[in-house]
């Protein structure tokens, strides 16, 4: 592994729109590189601009921004919906996380979210460790402590 890489995690929060205070408050600024992606930017982009974080945005549509981004660790989705206003983007689904999953180290990582665009059955074949994607498992962690902000941990493995 590149070392250069080891000390220093990246979340990428896709189809963000202007909630980047949060993620930023609820990880911490230390050791951690924060990637923003919208269709479009959003008034209070220049909040985390102008934190102690480290960050990028990437202004445009969550699909092409895979292909655009680094090795990450920690996928953070919340707050979406299909419908006016939403992105209609099922980053919880297949199709987007088996591209995007190609993007985590061998080693795994994390998928924080409230659940956000998972339709159908979905959020439990998650919990229950039924989805399988780019050769990753997708598993409900044990470790759930941020469920005081509504949100769920999953942990990626090989």
């Amino acid at each position: 592994m590149d070392n250069s890489r080891s000390h220093q995690r990246i979340v990428y929060y896709p189809c963000c729109a202007n909630d980047v205070d949060f993620p930023i408050k609820l990880m911490g600024v230390e050791n951690t590189k924060y990637i923003f992606c919208d269709i479009r930017s959003h008034r209070d982009w220049h909040k985390a601009k102008n934190s102690a974080a480290t960050v990028k945005f990437l202004r445009m549509d969550a699909w092409v921004a895979i292909d655009k981004l680094p090795e990450i660790d920690i996928l953070f989705y919340r707050r979406d919906g299909m419908s006016e206003g939403g992105s209609g983007v099922e980053v919880l689904g297949d199709e987007y996380l088996q591209r995007l999953l190609k993007k985590f180290p061998i080693s795994g990582g994390k998928i924080i979210t409230d659940g956000s665009n998972a339709f159908g059955c979905r959020l439990d074949y998650l919990k229950m460790g039924l989805v399988d994607c780019s050769g990753f498992k997708i598993s409900f962690s044990p470790n759930q402590d941020l469920i005081k902000h509504d949100l769920m941990t999953f942990e990626i493995h090989k």
